[in-house]
């Protein structure tokens, strides 16, 4: 499920419909709150209430409202089971500022690259521009252009 349900309001509840934490904390943290609540309560889910949301629900997220009737709920009447899952990857190959790797003439950027620009929670929406940036920078350092370079270009193109 989007956790922009949880950002339109949706609610985490364990086994007893008690909501246990706030769900608009970083990804990491409401994660770690759904596992220690799964293993508190001894169950395999939390479950997800949108009945909190003040917006038609049908008409907001209409897919998931029609996935979730496909597998037997009805996200206006009651909630569904959810655990944490891994919906994107914020990259293992380890990249300096121009996207280049510890090997010789291999560059990384996007997703597959560790950059350190995100620590531990990538902004939503940020990947693409990153991958615009780094992508960037790695073809102005096989171009050969110094950082200096792509700087004063970076500022003129940005900064007038």
């Amino acid at each position: 499920i989007s956790e922009s349900v949880r950002g339109e309001g949706a609610v985490l509840l364990d086994k007893n419909g008690e909501r246990f934490t706030d769900e608009l904390q970083p990804r990491d943290v409401v994660s770690r709150e759904i596992h220690r609540q799964m293993e508190k309560d001894h169950t395999k889910h939390v479950w997800l209430s949108l009945k909190t949301i003040p917006l038609d629900v049908k008409e907001r997220f209409p897919n998931i409202y029609q996935k979730c009737l496909e597998e037997g709920y009805d996200i206006t009447k009651e909630p569904i089971p959810v655990v944490p899952a891994q919906h994107y990857f914020m990259g293992g190959v380890k990249v300096d500022s121009n996207s280049e790797t510890t090997m010789d003439h291999l560059y990384a950027a996007g997703e597959t690259s560790c950059n350190g620009v995100h620590g531990k929670n990538r902004l939503a929406s940020n990947s693409l521009l990153e991958s615009l940036v780094f992508a960037e920078r790695a073809a102005g350092k096989i171009a050969g252009r110094e950082d200096e370079e792509y700087e004063s270009n970076y500022d003129a193109a940005c900064c007038g």
